[in-house]
């Protein structure tokens, strides 16, 4: 019994603190975002009259020079405040409409740019950097970069019958490429019950073409086709400083073009997309995996929240640069009040949003726990 009891203690335990290396995780990106922001601005020499990871109440604050660094209760933010620069939510302030020498408001338009893109490009950095150290390293099997492989052919089934192996990769159905996801193969394959399908596969570096009649499983919506295999991902072995780089900038900027499509289609994906809830959840996941799978999650995040910036709303820095870009062009500010009117509203539309997705993101938690406990009482 008192071993029972430790035991559960220890993996409660294991689970809170992989919840909170999720959230540091979280919270460290935000921070660096901002960090980005913070260097710009002493680089052009504007005042930021603080600093802040996190939203709602203060919980430390430190003042260092001119400004005050603080951690504010709601870790799903953070900001740093302007001197010139008046944005709603940015601190008190105090130095919103200051046009002094530190003033943001007076400096040129390409040193607004780049202290908007600070925070974007230190995202960025980090992806890369991250990446690069993470392939020099070596990293355990993930579908996040290594493609599926069969482990297993079952016996008698279209794929034994047309000679698949072990360790075969499948790379194209009927002429369409396969990608990095086992969901692909299947979708592929679901339609095809019972019909002859062309599949290309990968066998010790050499490309080989099967023609597999493919079998059927019957479901509520009808006949689904199966190819009788199961399939697994292989690590990623270290690599020498020259190869990770090449293969941590390529994979970063393959990154970088799925989610800036993936962000293109969110109106027709917004059920499937993670909140916050979800995020923290998969970072305390991967923190329980290791700490290569909890780099990579962190460089995905940390291009995922650079992309998401880049997009024109004025809660995001791509609103803000719109909104200096605008000012640049036609030579005079923008009114404040229609600024601080857009802001509001975009902001209103972001709660709502992030109540959206949080509910997803607990409804799909809650019934993937339940399905595990259906799962294991079936089991007995």
């Amino acid at each position: 019994m008192i071993v029972a009891y430790f035991s559960k203690l220890a993996v409660t335990f294991q689970g809170l603190f992989s919840i909170l290396l999720g959230i540091l995780g979280i919270g460290f990106l935000i921070g660096f975002h901002e960090l980005g922001h913070f260097l710009f601005a002493k680089l052009f020499k504007v005042r930021v009259p603080s600093f802040s990871l996190g939203f709602g109440p203060r919980l430390l604050t430190k003042k260092i020079g001119e400004t005050e660094f603080c951690l504010s209760a709601i870790p799903f933010g953070g900001y740093v405040e302007i001197a010139g620069a008046a944005e709603v939510g940015q601190g008190e302030q105090k130095d919103a409409f200051a046009t002094d020498e530190g003033s943001f408001a007076i400096k040129p338009f390409y040193q607004k740019l780049l202290v908007m893109l600070g925070g974007i490009l230190f995202n960025f950095i980090f992806a890369y950097f991250t990446m690069i150290l993470l392939f020099m390293a070596g990293i355990p099997k993930t579908p996040h970069l290594s493609q599926p492989i069969i482990a297993i052919v079952q016996e008698q089934s279209p794929a034994e019958t047309a000679g698949l192996h072990i360790g075969d990769r499948i790379l194209l159905i009927n002429e369409q490429p396969i990608g990095r996801n086992v969901q692909e193969i299947q979708k592929a394959i679901q339609p095809l019950a019972l019909q002859e399908a062309t599949v290309v596969i990968e066998r010790n570096g050499i490309q080989l073409t099967k023609n597999i009649m493919v079998g059927s499983r019957e479901t509520e919506e009808g006949p689904v086709g199966v190819l009788g295999v199961e399939f697994d991902y292989l690590p990623i072995p270290a690599h020498s400083l020259k190869d990770a780089f090449a293969l941590g900038i390529a994979t970063c900027n393959k990154w970088i073009k799925e989610t800036i499509m993936g962000f293109a289609q969110l109106r027709r994906n917004l059920g499937n997309v993670g909140g916050p809830v979800m995020i923290i959840s998969m970072a305390a996941k991967s923190s329980s995996q290791g700490w290569q799978l909890y780099f990579l999650l962190l460089a995905l995040i940390s291009i995922n929240l650079a992309v998401l910036n880049l997009i024109p709303l004025p809660i995001l820095d791509g609103g803000q640069i719109l909104f200096y870009s605008i000012e640049a062009i036609v030579g005079r500010p923008i009114p404040h009040k229609i600024r601080e009117y857009i802001h509001i509203a975009t902001a209103i539309m972001f709660i709502i949003l992030f109540i959206y997705l949080t509910i997803n993101d607990i409804s799909r938690l809650a019934s993937s726990y339940i399905n595990s406990i259906l799962t294991l009482l079936n089991m007995r």
